[in-house]
């Protein structure tokens, strides 16, 4: 054993308080918010009727259950009448404006806006790499490119898919038939997914859902009708199954004028529905530079904390010394594991088994790095050449 003179020893207790000052910054980047705040974001508009999104809100109704007529899940004739304002047209992100979700991303019944475009389908294809069909309406008006209050009405039957913007058909696809999710477990969501990471921000003034599919002329008739006073009181006699007028102008709860016991829900704090934690490499997948750093960032954040780590266990010798990089390896792992796991209840971050396995991977370059260049013994750390 060739150890070092004292003089030129790391001392243990210095060694053990680089660990653990790796150690807190790897948990501080990992669990750090990137503009998450744990209000809910979600506000009444006091001028008019309607409620204000901004980053990291959500309201959201309880399971239908009995609430709703059996008839109405899976059905194939159905409407949504929607009046709102975008924030912004900016961006690249899938922001969830309405969603009816039974607790299968694949079943669900989704509007989205995707920079301009409002964006309408069943499931989770949010990149459209699988090609599942979907239709999708320019909103933003030729004469004014800006994010404008725009009246949507969109209607699915055995006809097709259609969308009305202000009373007027833009686009139809006869191949398309939506779905509400089956079984009478879904429940409604505005401005947020049920995981909290696809955020709308912007005004939804009135919504009302029908159990029938609304005519070109009646979808002309309830724009003209609701640009008359800004209300959706015209759909109470309209059959509608949910109806939201957001005239409360206070309080936790948007009232469901319909007859039925829809409420929504509007949380002091912000609410994660589900939680999806480790989700797996390949799902959402999307090779852009984002996707690189984060490569970069997840692997070699962990090889420092490998390498220090490693000489620690080092130097207590006996079976740490014996078994270090498995050591190493195993404790990282598992700094990882609670670092993911605690992500899923942070809307502004993403749990993955990626990056679960890159902090491993790079805990083990950092262990192995420290054997290679350094050479541990007993009581010293000695770096290769010196004697």
């Amino acid at each position: 054993m060739n150890n070092l003179p004292p003089q030129k020893q790391i001392p243990l207790k210095w060694l053990i308080g680089l660990s653990v000052v790796l150690l807190l910054i790897i948990l501080a980047a990992g669990l750090k918010p990137r503009g998450f705040r744990f209000d809910n974001k979600v506000s009444w508009i006091k001028d008019q009727p309607g409620i204000r999104f901004s980053r990291f809100g959500i309201a959201y109704t309880n399971s239908f259950n009995d609430s709703i007529p059996a008839n109405i899940s899976g059905t194939d004739d159905f409407s949504l009448e929607i009046a709102l304002k975008p924030a912004s047209y900016r961006g690249r992100r899938f922001k969830f404006i309405l969603a009816l979700h039974d607790g299968k991303d694949s079943e669900q019944l989704l509007m989205a806006q995707l920079r301009s475009s409002f964006v309408v389908m069943n499931g989770d294809d949010y990149t459209y790499r699988r090609k599942i069909k979907r239709i999708a309406a320019d909103a933003a008006a030729a004469a004014s490119p800006s994010p404008a209050a725009r009246f949507v009405t969109i209607t699915s039957g055995k006809e097709g898919t259609r969308i009305y913007l202000d009373g007027e058909p833009v686009r139809t696809q006869k191949d398309l038939t939506l779905k509400i999710p089956p079984g009478g477990n879904a429940r409604l969501l505005l401005g947020n997914s049920v995981y909290g990471r696809h955020s709308w921000q912007g005004d939804i003034f009135g919504l009302a859902l029908y159990r029938h599919t609304v005519t070109s002329r009646e979808a002309a008739d309830h724009f003209k009708r609701w640009a008359e006073d800004r209300s959706f009181s015209y759909a109470a006699d309209g059959n509608a199954f949910a109806l939201y007028l957001f005239d409360e102008k206070a309080g936790t709860r948007a009232l469901d004028h319909a007859g039925g016991n829809l409420h929504l829900e509007i949380p002091s704090r912000m609410k994660i529905l589900e939680w999806k934690i480790l989700a797996l490499p390949w799902k959402g997948f999307r090779f852009s530079r984002s996707f690189i750093a984060d490569i970069i960032i997840n692997l070699f954040g962990f090889i420092p904390f490998g390498f220090i780590l490693f000489a620690t266990l080092i130097r207590f010798g006996g079976t740490f010394d014996k078994h270090a990089i498995f050591f190493t390896v195993i404790l990282c792992f598992f700094v990882s594991l609670v670092i993911e796991i605690l992500q899923a209840w942070i809307p502004s971050r993403s749990s993955h088994m990626l990056d679960l396995l890159l902090n491993t991977l790079g805990a083990w370059v950092g262990a192995i790095g420290c054997r290679f260049f350094g050479e541990v013994k007993g009581e010293g750390l000695k770096v290769k050449g010196e004697r």
